[in-house]
């Protein structure tokens, strides 16, 4: 009786395993959600603190099935990023450093309109949003019960859509007296770059828990290979794009700029339908 009361159990297992396997499409798709951290790593000395960023991605992402092991995954994500940088503003790194900015544009270097003042940069914190489009390739194993286990390995490809900016730091009058303030919700064009290219790997389980719609929970990392601003021209000067400068002892400016590589650590959870 133990023995038919096993095969029993077996068999009505099996079948539900086929039919499980049968009744999933060849392509699926659903909602996301991923929340983490984000890292910048400085490639300037201008730049003495990053810290770590908050980045949150909503959006729709998809599973086309090559075979039963392998899919490709994409979909379009948009991610809300915040991040901040602390600038040197010691002599031996040339100096505090500053910006002009006429009502909430910060104005680029060779710019010939009027000003409404000159702010001394201290702290910098960013908002951008990201449209995304990852190209991963998902490798997966067959089901084990009701779950599954995956990787993904691919890119995550960033445009940027908007970005704002406060600066903390001291208004400087013409007598170059510094009175601490702030600068809030300020734009500066041309300092993001357009592009933000990533590659990375993702571990996860998917758990099917009602017909072909299955809850998928995944922790991963990309690397940036990408620069987080622009940091030189296609045609002309290289500094022509450039907000930041210092100035030495003659009043003369040099222009700089942020540079720094992007990462991200990501918890992500989907569902698919």
């Amino acid at each position: 009786m133990k023995k038919i009361v096993i095969a029993t159990l077996f068999s009505i297992s099996a079948v539900a395993l086929v039919a499980q396997e049968e009744e999933e499409g060849r392509v699926k798709g659903g909602l996301t959600i991923a929340t983490g951290l984000n890292f910048k790593t400085p490639e300037t000395n201008l730049i003495t603190d990053t810290g770590a960023g908050f980045d949150f991605t909503i959006g729709m992402l998809g599973d086309y099935r090559i075979n039963k092991n392998i899919a490709f995954t994409s979909g379009v994500e948009f991610d809300f990023t915040r991040f901040s940088y602390t600038y040197a503003n010691s002599f031996q790194n040339g100096g505090p450093v500053f910006v002009e900015y006429r009502d909430r544009d910060v104005l680029r270097n060779g710019h010939d309109s009027p000003i409404d003042g000159l702010f001394r940069v201290d702290e910098r914190r960013t908002r951008a949003i990201y449209t995304t489009v990852p190209t991963m390739i998902k490798f997966q194993t067959n089901y084990m019960g009701y779950a599954r286990y995956f990787g993904r390995f691919g890119l995550r490809n960033s445009f940027l859509m908007r970005s704002r900016i406060d600066f903390q730091g001291a208004d400087v009058n013409t007598g170059l007296i510094a009175t601490p303030g702030e600068l809030n919700d300020m734009q500066t064009s041309r300092d993001m770059s357009f592009y933000r290219g990533a590659v990375g790997l993702s571990v996860g389980a998917e758990w099917n828990f009602a017909g072909s719609t299955s809850l998928v929970g995944e922790l991963g990392y990309f690397y940036g290979f990408t620069n987080v601003h622009r940091t030189g021209t296609v045609f002309g000067d290289d500094d022509k794009n450039y907000h930041l400068f210092q100035i030495d002892n003659m009043l003369e400016r040099t222009y700089r700029t942020s540079s720094a590589m992007p990462g991200q650590l990501m918890l992500r959870a989907t569902i698919l339908f």
